[in-house]
């Protein structure tokens, strides 16, 4: 039978793991904490020992006092002792593995999510874009709870089946015919958790689903808190999120209600069989058996020892279930084997910087090739700027280069050694890259910037920063370099982010330099600063940049024009202008406008011919 249960969140998950292959794994991964398993399972055998003896010692001394003759007071001072220390004695065993597991579960959490932390760090960049961040994010921390609750559940109901058995053995040792009627009314106890498992599943999916959606309305209105302001749309903000509370507030207390009413209800139950069993069955047993008074209080207490167990049993399957479902999503990420890979024995890196795509084939989805064939020299130290539309194969050009994605046929060289036979670590070492979009940590400046060369001086960072002119809006921060950037850069501006990112890549000191668009985004004082910076820092190195702004491409030593994956010009800027070929159409159409000379009325060629004379 298969886990019915899934998370809510994950109704795309598709099953590739049998029950038994899961319990096979979960065996597996419990087995460095093998010692712990075994003094838990100990400690809760001694509990339950105690558990169970308590009742045997507190129905015999009943029947020793309520003996008219021969009572002996010794023996009677004896079992209250005795009572008192099994129950001392059950508060040790129980603190001891409550001990453990508090230590237990906790380590098992630590290290199942660095494993999964670990999984995610070695896949390739088609592993997340085939997955939501969330999800992923899911899987780390509710995935690995709902896991590790299981654990405890599962220690938990290990001590409940043994409770049941053997107080239904010592129930049948004090009276068959009670131990049997008892079993007749065990299916009403199972059906009434049933309907409330049910119920509670059902009013659990409604709660989440409120949970996620007060969530997502929250950082929906944070995120967009901006425009509501310029738009004045505050009430109608506040509005949409009372009526997602609202719905939060009731599928809450429906839930709530629901796993409230459970217990008491079972309560109720059972103390209505315990009443029935006692007198209309007990009162005829007891008159034909000679049961004392001691053996019935020993008869109902195991009978609430034999009931509560099932109780709960029958409460935490789908908890199990749950937990179980969670590991398989886990599982997920653990099995996902990344698709670039890199040879064991890998040669040193240290390249002057020729790269080479000879015959590259390259497809997000199969029968979708981005590139089919595709052939790029770039020789050492030079200066090579990719222009085309959007869609044209661009940033996935770069991505291939730094390994994010395995291409299919072909090669790229590195000095006339294929990439693969590099390690990656040392192939994206040699290489700054800076992104259209520069992503900072939330950090500081300085954490930031020595994010990829964490070893570096003072002197390497100052040079840094001044190589791209980043020194002058840093000595305005309020703690300089030590000033916190908010998440995702978030307190400083975009053009800002820009320099500390160009800072954090040529920190490294890299012998190629990718620039995808890189100052798409700033203004043109700040373009004008890291161009200047740029100028100085390309020499000598080998430059491939991607850039939609004329100030990024003019000066390029060489231009190729990507159309669908193929190269359809190349040249510098003056050649392909004076083909008016694809280029000429994209400069008049995007980059014309950038010159400091274009007039509206004046001609594409004239506004050209101006630029290249200034």
């Amino acid at each position: 039978m298969g886990f019915l249960f899934r998370g809510l969140d994950e109704k795309d998950f598709q099953r590739k793991y049998t029950d038994k292959d899961l319990f096979k794994r979960f065996i597996r991964r419990i087995g460095p904490f093998r010692l712990h398993v075994l003094l838990i399972t100990l400690f809760l055998l001694l509990e339950t020992s105690t558990v169970l003896l308590s009742p045997l010692i507190l129905g015999t001394t009943v029947d020793e006092l309520v003996r008219d003759s021969g009572r002996n007071e010794d023996k009677v001072m004896f079992l209250v002792l005795l009572y008192l220390v099994t129950y001392a004695l059950m508060w040790i065993f129980y603190f001891a593995h409550e001990w453990i597991m508090a230590y237990f579960v906790p380590k098992f959490m630590q290290n199942l999510r660095m494993d999964i932390f670990w999984s995610l760090q070695r896949q390739d960049m088609k592993f997340f874009d085939q997955r939501e961040s969330a999800k992923i994010t899911s899987r780390v921390a509710n995935d690995a709870s709902d896991f590790g609750n299981m654990i405890t559940i599962f220690s938990v109901t290990f001590a409940n089946i043994i409770v049941v058995v053997f107080a239904f053995a010592i129930l049948l040792l004090i009276s068959v015919p009670l131990t049997l009627l008892t079993l007749l009314l065990i299916p009403g106890i199972v059906f009434t958790s049933l309907v409330f498992r049910k119920l509670a599943r059902v009013t659990n999916k409604s709660y989440r689903r409120s949970v996620a959606a007060v969530n997502a309305s929250m950082a929906e209105s944070v995120e967009g808190i901006q425009v509501a302001k310029s738009f004045g749309q505050e009430t109608y903000s506040l509005e949409k999120f009372r009526q997602v509370n609202e719905r939060y507030f009731v599928s809450g207390y429906r839930r709530n209600l629901t796993m409230g009413s459970l217990f008491p209800t079972l309560d109720l139950l059972t103390g209505l069989i315990l009443v029935g069993i006692v007198f209309f069955g007990g009162s005829s047993v007891i008159g034909k058996t000679g049961m004392s008074a001691g053996e019935l209080i020993i008869f109902t207490y195991y009978l609430n020892r034999f009931f509560f167990p099932i109780m709960i049993l029958t409460t935490v399957y789908a908890q199990f279930q749950a937990g179980m479902a969670a590991y398989e999503r886990i599982l997920d990420i653990l099995d996902t084997s990344p698709e670039v890979k890199q040879l064991d024995n890998y040669v040193p890196l240290d390249p002057k910087g020729e790269i080479e795509m000879r015959n590259l084939s390259f497809s997000y989805v199969e029968e979708q090739p981005v590139f089919a064939n595709f052939n790029l020299k770039v020789n050492t130290g030079e200066n090579l700027a990719i222009v085309g539309h959007t869609g044209a194969g661009k940033t996935s050009l770069t991505g291939i280069f730094q390994r994010f994605y395995e291409f299919q046929e072909g090669q790229i060289l590195i000095d006339g050694v294929d990439i693969r036979k590099y390690s990656l670590e040392s192939l994206r070492y040699m290489i700054g890259a800076v992104q259209q979009e520069p992503f900072l940590f939330n950090g500081t400046v300085r954490e930031n910037i020595l994010y990829g060369r964490r070893d570096a001086t003072e002197d390497d960072l100052t040079r840094a920063i001044r190589a791209v002119h980043a020194e002058e809006f840093i000595a305005y921060l309020p703690q300089g370099l030590d000033t916190p950037v908010g998440e995702r850069g978030c307190l400083l501006s975009t053009g800002q982010r820009q320099l500390v990112a160009f800072a954090r890549a040529l920190l490294a000191d890299p012998r190629i330099l990718l620039l995808d668009e890189a100052t798409s985004s700033v203004d043109a004082y700040t373009e004008a600063v890291i161009q200047e910076a740029l100028e100085s820092l390309m020499e000598g190195r080998t430059s491939i940049v991607i850039a939609h702004r004329l100030s990024t491409i003019k000066n390029a030593d060489r231009i190729i024009v990507l159309d669908e994956g193929k190269i359809v010009e190349e040249g510098n800027h003056e050649d392909l202008m004076q083909k008016e070929g694809q280029y000429f159409q994209l400069y008049s159409t995007y980059f014309k406008h950038q010159s400091l000379e274009w007039r509206p009325d004046v001609a594409v060629k004239e506004v050209a011919e101006a630029t290249e004379v200034n």
